[in-house]
């Protein structure tokens, strides 16, 4: 058991899990203050609270990419490339539509098209590699 927590996967599992617990934890927390009125300036203090866990997530990326091989690298990059372009671009694309009258939308949903995106680039570069 000992030598699979020192695998670079492990800890970057092992890391993401726990931010993400601590971040439920903090989103709750948040939520609920937030909805029993928080006011002044603390109630932005509470409404960012679920941010300091989620400094975990780009901690543990890093410091997995850092123990990745070169192809598997370049896997990440031509993934992460796709998911930068392709959020730019539905973002921007989105932000014309609402001067057309579409509803506006909140920023929470960049991350899940930029993930959706990413996942997708991942798929492309793996397909390519094979």
């Amino acid at each position: 058991m000992k030598n699979w927590l020192h695998q670079p996967s492990a800890k970057y599992t092992v890391t993401i899990l726990i931010s993400l617990a601590f971040y439920v934890v903090a989103l709750a927390a948040s939520l609920t203050w937030l909805k029993a009125g928080v006011d002044g300036p603390w109630k932005y203090v509470v409404a960012v609270l679920p941010v300091l866990p989620a400094l975990g997530v780009p901690l543990a990326v890093v410091s997995f990419y850092r123990a990745m091989d070169e192809l598997q690298l370049r896997i990440q990059l031509e993934g992460l490339a796709f998911a930068f372009v392709s959020t730019a671009i539905a973002t921007l694309t989105y932000g014309f539509l609402q001067n057309a009258g579409l509803p506006d939308m909140s920023w929470i949903w960049v991350w899940p098209v930029m993930a959706t995106c990413w996942i997708l680039g991942l798929l492309l570069a793996r397909r390519r590699y094979r």
